[in-house]
């Protein structure tokens, strides 16, 4: 037990804490767990920026393995005493001023190694400025920083970095186009959206640029040192999978998990694994085109679709709500161009996921989300059998199917 780097009696009486408390209780309980724990082999800083919290409620609600497992060590993923939750604003006892203390000493390196978790969007701040001359923060502060200052300061001592959701991966929700500007609205450089959100990585599909690639590119920040390592890595992410741990190296690995919000299991896997790398555990995943772990994000929702059946038999719902089981394609979803596994393994303890429970997917772990796949019930153009559309050819053109292509479909899908 000493492993754990919290007394015997201690820990005995969170483990039973954590199975009698209620759900408004539960987050005090992790709290006071997270405080207990006073030294972890690899340090974890969560950092929410233009963030709605949803991949912190998600992966509260992570069941295989929970919040309280990896803390203590109780899930074969991550041994006794390895993490230690330095920063989370949502979980962490500290508030104020003393979290902001926090946040300085981890900037300092007083907490390495660390895996630095970011959650929501990054603002275009120079625009922000343009509103408020006196404060680049307009769009977001913490203490006495800007969100984007406090990533380029957290970035140097970083061993890998974590986005957690598509805000963070790619812009999201946050990155929308504004298709009727108020009066005196000043369209911002890096996105059309209301504050300029972009990810921590490039969204390809809508041609943003991403907060890592400002950093290098643009020196923006004069962090373009500090984001050289992961912007080397994502370059080209599996030439480097063999790459030590160090907040020196000249690599270093980034990740996206995303999702609208992204799952639970799946923050809570990935994050373990770049754990188990950090101490020198386990091999880095591999990646995708988008920075996604293979292993979650290889196959798209359609190939692993419980619905598929219907589609292969060429039975398709007319209308969204229609109380059957046919495939969901005619009426919008995204499935066919959008790699999601959720929807097979179900949301939380195998239960939930879009189309599973008779929703489309809307294509939420996919750059250009929500701009390009909007709207959510209209379908995409028909691939032929010789189509060479892309991912991106599909999602763009937004073909609304009508009824004759719709027929076509049905009966080529039968023969």
């Amino acid at each position: 037990m000493s492993s754990f780097k919290i007394s015997r009696r201690d820990f005995l009486k969170l483990a039973l804490t954590a199975t009698m408390v209620s759900a408004p209780e539960w987050d005090k309980a992790v709290a006071k767990a997270v405080s207990m724990i006073k030294n972890g082999d690899v340090n974890i800083v969560w950092f929410e920026a233009q963030a709605c919290g949803g991949n912190t409620t998600a992966i509260i609600q992570a069941t295989d393995p929970t919040v309280t497992q990896v803390l203590f060590g109780a899930s074969p993923l991550v041994g006794p005493g390895s993490v230690r939750v330095s920063f989370w604003p949502s979980l962490m006892p500290q508030q104020g001023e003393q979290a902001v203390s926090v946040l300085e000493e981890i900037a300092a390196g007083n907490y390495n190694p660390y895996v630095l978790v970011l959650e929501g969007s990054f603002p275009d701040e120079n625009t922000a400025q343009k509103y408020n001359p006196n404060s680049p923060g307009y769009w977001g502060m913490l203490g006495p920083k800007t969100l984007n200052e406090w990533v380029a300061e957290l970035l140097p001592n970083a061993v890998a970095v974590l986005s957690v959701g598509n805000c963070a991966s790619y812009g999201g929700l946050i990155a929308n186009k504004v298709y009727q500007p108020p009066p005196n609205f000043i369209t911002p450089s890096w996105s059309p959206s209301p504050t300029g959100a972009v990810g921590f990585f490039d969204d390809p599909l809508r041609g943003y640029k991403g907060l890592l690639s400002r950093f290098y590119e643009d020196n923006y920040l004069n962090a373009s040192q500090a984001a050289a390592p992961f912007y080397t890595f994502v370059k080209n992410p599996n030439s480097y999978l063999d790459i030590t741990p160090s907040p020196s190296a000249s690599v270093k690995p980034a990740i996206a998990v995303p999702g609208c919000p992204a799952n639970g299991n799946g923050i809570m896997r990935t994050l373990a694994n770049l754990v188990l790398w950090a101490g020198g555990l386990a091999p880095l995943p591999e990646l995708d085109q988008y920075w996604r772990p293979m292993y979650f994000f290889r196959y798209t929702v359609h190939e692993q679709c419980p619905r598929a059946a219907w589609y292969a038999a060429g039975q398709f719902r007319s209308q969204a709500g229609d109380p059957t089981a046919a495939c969901l394609f005619e009426v919008g979803c995204k499935g066919p161009v959008s790699n999601c596994p959720w929807n097979k393994f179900g949301w939380v303890g195998g239960v939930g996921g879009p189309t599973r429970t008779g929703a489309v997917c809307i294509g939420c772990t996919m750059p250009g989300f929500t701009d390009l796949y909007e709207p959510f019930y209209k379908p995409l153009q028909v691939p032929t059998p010789s189509s060479t559309l892309t991912t991106a050819g599909l999602i763009g053109a937004g073909i609304v199917l009508g009824a004759a292509a719709g027929l076509a479909e049905k009966k080529m899908v039968k023969k």
